[in-house]
């Protein structure tokens, strides 16, 4: 098992690569171009994907069981997930996308940090 702070690495770089997914969404739209709309996916996924392990992993390591906070955090993991579809097929101006992206990471943030229920 790692240690809680090679999880809280993992956790932050799949933030970073989540938003860097955003930024790719932002930056290309929905462009025609299969490679670009291909790598802002990887990103995207895989930032998910290590939000996910590093989490549940630092999780494990606090052994606090599975508080309410957490329970609102897999919500704000989900609705990230699925932000990216909205801004891939245009369903809210990029300016939108980027304030619910960056105000679901604010409050996904302010949960993990004072864990206040």
């Amino acid at each position: 098992m790692l240690s809680l702070e090679i999880y809280k690495i993992l956790h932050l770089a799949g933030l970073m690569m989540l938003f860097l997914g955003f930024g790719g969404v932002l930056a290309f739209g929905a462009s025609n171009h299969p490679s670009k709309s291909r790598i802002v996916a990887i990103f995207h996924g895989a930032g998910l994907a290590l939000l996910l392990l590093g989490g549940f992993g630092m999780l494990a390591k606090l052994q606090v069981g599975f508080p309410g906070w957490m329970l609102v955090k897999l919500v704000i993991w989900l609705l990230l997930g699925g932000l990216l579809v909205v801004g891939k097929r245009n369903f809210v101006t990029p300016k939108t996308l980027w304030t619910i992206a960056l105000v679901l990471g604010i409050i996904a943030a302010y949960l993990g940090i004072f864990k206040p229920f």
